[in-house]
């Protein structure tokens, strides 16, 4: 009986990280890629991390192992500002292709 437990918890938390994902992408500014080490992270509603921190690599791309599937908020962390977008992760891989403009003086970021 207690093997059976053991085997029931196993392929139970199997399945769970089964679900995750991954979220990567480049990000882009003034047409060419943003600098190495923009921090790029994504977030639950409410602000509980669902992946670790990344950063940019030299050519403006970035990778995130996300743990939950769903509606998150990828925020990047440009010029010390945190500009925020809706994504969705699922156990497929999804790319987000980010832009990050300027406009009157204020930063937003848009999916390419």
């Amino acid at each position: 009986m207690r093997a059976l437990v053991l085997v029931i918890a196993s392929v139970a938390l199997l399945a769970t990280n089964a679900s995750a994902g991954k979220i990567f992408g480049d990000i882009s500014f003034g047409g060419k890629p943003v600098a190495a080490g923009v921090k790029v992270k994504v977030t639950k509603p409410g602000g509980s991390a669902v992946a670790d921190t990344a950063a940019t690599d030299k050519l403006g791309s970035y990778k995130l192992f996300v743990k939950e599937e769903g509606k998150s908020t990828l925020t990047v962390v440009y010029e010390g500002k945190a500009l925020d977008l809706v994504v969705f992760s699922n156990k497929e891989a999804t790319r987000y292709d980010l832009v990050v403009e300027k406009k009157e003086d204020k930063l937003t970021l848009r999916r390419k």
